[in-house]
């Protein structure tokens, strides 16, 4: 019987680091909580799904937890900066806990914005958990036909 290896995309990434230190002799790995520090990181990482349709680009975060008026959005130069704040409910006697996975705190993604768009006309919403931020696209990105004189 054979069994299966299950993909864990964390362990994937140590291992790596690991060769990567192997070969370059250059540990990067300081404290012993820096794989628990990266996992924490890897969990609250805001997911990004970016998309152009022929008249703007849509860029949808997930942002679970968070309420509307703990995300901050902003361009700067050519980047989408969101900053958002996951607050920690109010504390309960918990006498016995047995798992903490959820991640608490302030956290910032700075995207790329691969386009020309209009960030004064930008519009965004924000629903069930998820943050959409839609841009207009300049007209300078619209096909014009070019009379040859």
């Amino acid at each position: 019987m054979t069994l299966r290896r299950v993909f864990n995309p964390l362990e994937e990434l140590f291992r790596l680091q690991k060769e990567l230190e192997r070969l370059t002799g250059v540990g990067m790995v300081s404290t012993e909580n820096t794989e628990r520090d990266f996992e924490k990181y890897l969990k609250w990482i805001m997911p990004v799904e970016m998309y152009e349709t022929p008249t703007e680009l849509v860029v949808k975060i997930e942002l679970p937890g968070v309420k509307k008026e703990d995300v901050d959005v902003s361009i700067r130069d050519n980047y989408l900066v969101v900053r958002a704040e996951k607050k920690q409910e109010q504390e309960e006697n918990k006498e016995h806990v047995h798992v903490v996975e959820r991640v608490f705190g302030k956290f910032e993604r700075v995207i790329p914005i691969p386009t020309d768009v209009d960030i004064d006309n930008a519009k965004a919403s924000f629903k069930e958990g998820i943050l959409e931020i839609r841009f207009p696209k300049r007209s300078a990105t619209k096909e014009k036909k070019i009379t040859i004189e």
